[in-house]
């Protein structure tokens, strides 16, 4: 199956997250931070990333790591799914409709609490390959 990043700084939902992927077959792996991050994706570089916005050394971390994903030649590519519970902490009604190049260049959005069919059908739905 596919080699997945999970970038998280609540450790719990980080290993809740990499253990319903794992029972679907995926390999996993988790970064705490987004602090060295490009550089952690380039070395080891996975199918996709699972990527949380708020992180306590900035609330918009996952965003601007987002928009560095895409602008790094190497990670340009790479799918990314934002993994939040912002509209829990502050009721802004963030949705897919929101996925914008620019602002939130991600490929999906996963709202916490996490339910594992969906999440596991957007990887599915990511990866799948082009017929």
């Amino acid at each position: 199956m596919a080699k997945i990043k999970i970038i998280d700084d609540e450790v719990d939902i980080a290993q809740v997250t990499a253990a319903i992927l794992e029972s679907a077959g995926h390999a996993t792996s988790i970064l705490t931070t987004t602090e060295n991050a490009i550089q952690e994706l380039i070395d080891d570089m996975p199918d996709i990333v699972i990527l949380d916005v708020m992180f306590p050394e900035n609330p918009a971390g996952g965003f601007d790591l987002a928009r560095k994903i895409r602008k790094e030649a190497q990670t340009r590519d790479l799918p990314v799914i934002l993994l939040t519970g912002i509209n829990q902490e502050f009721p802004m009604g963030f949705s897919g409709e929101d996925i914008d190049p620019d602002w939130m260049p991600v490929q999906d959005f996963v709202e916490k609490p996490i339910d594992p069919d969906v999440l596991l059908g957007k990887i599915e739905e990511i990866l799948r390959p082009e017929a």
